[in-house]
């Protein structure tokens, strides 16, 4: 299919792709044909009810009636935000305000809105297909905010059509495979599965967890993206691995020993760079430790290790009052704000810019002190932020998600011979997550920053 014949992306899959299986579950079986009708019906009523075009905010839950609103909301021509479900009331309000965003479409109304919540309808007539005149905004996402107030990232449908072209440019897909959607669609790491089957033909398995192995054997998984913490606990279920074609790691930094055991027992994983703002993907390495730049992509190292990207992924720009504002320098280039590397021996992100820190007249870059801490047995994820310090300026503090226990003083011991001195953390503490999924290093600071009791 091409995006300048049929820009309707679900009705070129039901043109090219007809009975082949589109969504999976459970209790769902749907092929691209009855996903075009049920995506066409809702569009319709949504267009006979007056709710087409603008802004939109969805609620993004795991299942085929939410992935069904969100696509008719695309042909109904709206711009649309999805979010977790679980954003509190008063967070969506802010959201609303800041961006004039009248619209919000779920099943349920809150009255703490104060807005029109869209419920199912049927009949009247509505747009054949969608159209959009390029670059117009198709999507929102919500960046993590780990260092502020979150922004909306506006993509174009040629930003996602292009994102899903350069993933199978490297990583076939196509008929017959299957794609768990395991992560969180209001992330750009699940969304970007949904354009990546539609595109090619694969089907959208739902209703089942990445570390669960007897569930991808019993739905025929093909291909699953997945963060650390969700390989690592495939790895160590008592079931018999899957015969996944592609498993897909993102989401931060990966140990070398949990990768190194995944392919061991022969999982084909990829280990990938992206963001938010390129649509998903933009460098994976491949199961060899051979590196790819994807198509349509760009990047380089600047002179002070920042990270660069460009091309037809990058976003058109974070969303103010309802206009997307572009954040690309002269040049076209998007400043990350990641420091990496990029040489014979691969590719590696070593940081943040925004993170780094000085205590004692000394550079502290978290993210080293954090790969080490990943490194204890017990040690599932770690987070160094800053602490005020009168006698340092500041001192490191770690958040740390174990998967068993450790002492203190033990921990201390064994960080002593692989840190120096103005990089061992002052205090320990368990890491909270905002979406099970993501920490917020806003949050972290604030938490580092209180009195000790």
């Amino acid at each position: 299919m091409t995006f300048a014949t049929d820009p309707c992306l679900v009705r070129a899959g039901a043109r090219a792709f007809g009975d082949a299986p589109a969504l999976l579950g459970p209790d769902v079986r749907l092929s691209f044909r009855e996903l075009d009708q049920l995506v066409d019906a809702r569009a319709r009523s949504l267009a006979a009810q007056g709710d087409s075009g603008n802004w939109v905010i969805h609620r993004a839950t795991p299942n085929a009636s939410s992935l069904i609103e969100f696509l008719a909301l695309l042909r109904a021509e709206s711009s649309v935000l999805p979010v977790n479900p679980a954003l509190p009331a008063a967070a969506l309000s802010r959201l609303i305000g800041q961006q004039g965003i009248v619209r919000f479409a779920d099943s349920r109304t809150d009255p703490a809105l104060g807005l029109h919540s869209e419920s199912p309808g049927a009949g009247g007539n509505g747009p054949q297909g969608l159209e959009w005149p390029a670059p117009a905004p198709l999507t929102g996402m919500l960046t993590s905010g780990s260092t502020g107030e979150p922004k909306v990232a506006v993509h174009s449908e040629r930003n996602h059509v292009l994102s899903a072209e350069g993933f199978a440019a490297a990583i076939p897909i196509g008929p017959g495979d299957r794609y768990l959607l395991a992560l969180p669609w209001f992330h750009v790491g699940g969304l970007a599965i949904l354009f990546r089957c539609v595109l090619h033909g694969a089907a959208i398995v739902l209703g089942g967890r990445a570390e669960d192995a007897h569930f991808l054997r019993t739905m025929g998984v093909t291909h699953a993206s997945m963060v650390e913490t969700q390989l690592r606990r495939l790895l160590a279920a008592p079931d018999p691995l899957p015969p996944l074609r592609c498993v897909l790691l993102g989401g931060g930094p990966v140990r070398a020993s949990v990768r190194g055991a995944a392919l061991a027992r022969g999982l084909p994983v990829w280990q990938s760079y992206g963001l938010t703002e390129t649509a998903s993907l933009v460098i994976a390495e491949d199961p060899d430790g051979r590196v790819h730049l994807l198509p349509h992509r760009e990047c380089r190292i600047a002179d002070d290790g920042e990270i660069l990207v460009r091309g037809g992924t990058l976003f058109l720009g974070y969303l103010d009052r309802g206009t997307p504002v572009p954040a690309n320098d002269a040049g076209g280039w998007f400043h990350t704000r990641d420091l990496g590397e990029w040489d014979t021996a691969g590719f590696r992100v070593t940081g943040r810019l925004d993170n780094r820190f000085i205590s004692g007249g000394e550079n502290v870059q978290p993210e080293a002190i954090e790969a080490v801490l990943r490194e204890h047995p017990v040690i599932a994820e770690a987070v160094v932020v800053p602490r005020p310090d009168d006698e340092f300026g500041q001192r490191p503090v770690a958040f740390l998600d174990c998967i068993g226990a450790v002492r203190e003083d033990a921990l201390r011991d064994w960080l002593r011979p692989r840190l120096n001195p103005w990089l061992l953390p002052v205090a320990f503490h368990p890491l909270p997550r905002n979406d099970g999924m993501k920490f917020r290093r806003a949050d972290l600071l604030r938490l580092a920053a209180q009195p000790v009791p």
